[in-house]
């Protein structure tokens, strides 16, 4: 399952919409809520991808089995 936000791509819409901030070490907690319909565990690897254009940008997290 791949985790959109505010992002349509390829037939996909949000399903579910959170808000998190950025701590001071630039960290940034997923709610529970969005970890548990990403069917995310502990320890789990994910991979991170920006999409867009230069001016809107989103961040895709994809749960992953292993490192491509």
């Amino acid at each position: 399952m791949d985790l959109l936000h505010g992002v349509k791509e390829e037939n996909q819409m949000t399903l579910m919409r959170a808000f998190s901030k950025v701590d001071k070490d630039r960290k940034i907690k997923l709610p529970g809520n969005i970890q548990r319909a990403a069917e995310l565990k502990e320890g789990q690897l994910v991979e991170l991808r920006i999409l867009g254009t230069s001016r809107k940008k989103s961040i895709l997290i994809t749960p992953r089995e292993i490192a491509r």
